[in-house]
């Protein structure tokens, strides 16, 4: 009779462990080795939620034959009992994935505003582009309705200290942005090279986006423009 005391059957036991949640570990490394987010592993992860339907099904099978559940022998209870601890270490692997991919996500939306950098979108999986849709739409209404009768929206988004000196220099980084019309420094033409001096508030999502880059800060007893 083959039992789980013999030292021989522990190891192949652990080794077995350890390769069958290899790749919902794999999920997870990837995610510490990026920068950002990696790209969106689909076919791992459907790799692993197969992996659950298999156990799940070879759990079914091992008490299929018993009426009565307390006539399992004791082998078949630790057989069913180290399928239950591979589901459910698949399991918190895959939801830690998509879960911090998420998170990754809204804290985009708050840094970022609506201009998410194209190498980062490339990186979303379409049900994760919808996320981000979904969490743009109730956050702008949100922001909208915070303060009633108020003619522009409250932007929760915005940088949370208040910026040194209103007036800065930046200079425009990507190509094709146009012109854009902001509140207080009017329409402002965006052209790839071109350095203009602007108020920061209007052009701090562009800064966060890496659309534009921040040159310098105008202060006032320095000679600055004010605008």
């Amino acid at each position: 009779k083959i039992s789980l005391k013999q030292p021989w059957l522990c190891s192949w036991v652990f080794i077995a462990m350890v390769l069958h949640v290899k790749k919902s570990v794999q999920l997870l490394r990837d995610l510490r080795q990026a920068r950002w987010l990696p790209q969106f592993n689909d076919k791992l992860v459907k790799d692993v939620v197969e992996e659950i339907l298999n156990d799940t099904r070879e759990m079914k099978n091992l008490v299929a034959r018993y009426t009565d559940l307390d006539d399992v022998p004791r082998e078949v209870v630790a057989g069913l009992c180290l399928y239950n601890d591979l589901i459910d270490r698949n399991r918190r692997c895959v939801l830690a994935y998509l879960n911090a991919r998420l998170e990754k996500i809204e804290e985009l939306r708050w840094e970022v505003g609506l201009m998410v950098p194209e190498e980062k979108l490339k990186r979303l999986h379409d049900s994760e582009k919808q996320y981000m849709h979904v969490y743009n739409t109730l956050l702008d209404r949100y922001m909208k309705s915070y303060v009633p009768n108020c003619k522009e929206p409250l932007d929760l988004t915005a940088d949370a200290e208040a910026p040194e000196d209103m007036n800065v220099q930046i200079r425009v980084c990507d190509e094709g942005m146009g012109e854009i019309v902001t509140p207080d420094s009017g329409v402002v033409r965006l052209r790839k090279g071109y350095q203009l001096y602007v108020k920061r508030t209007d052009i701090e999502h562009l800064i966060r986006a890496g659309k534009v880059e921040h040159v310098k800060t105008l202060r006032l007893e320095d000679g600055g423009v004010s605008l």
